[in-house]
């Protein structure tokens, strides 16, 4: 399964949505999930193994 297309830092627009100096991520095959309660935090970060287990079923 492939997630992550796309991932690029650019000065100019990117996939003709993205904000200029920000990272664009373009997904495929996007799936939605449940909202799960989590303390999230600015960037990418660790979770537990189990949430992601939990997510990923």
């Amino acid at each position: 399964m492939k997630l992550i297309a796309n991932c690029e830092l650019r000065i100019a627009n990117c996939f003709g949505w993205g904000m200029p100096g920000q990272y664009h991520w373009k997904l495929e095959n996007p799936r939605e999930i449940t909202p799960i309660p989590y303390i999230g935090r600015l960037g990418i970060f660790e979770v537990p193994d189990d949430l992601v287990r939990e997510v990923a079923a």
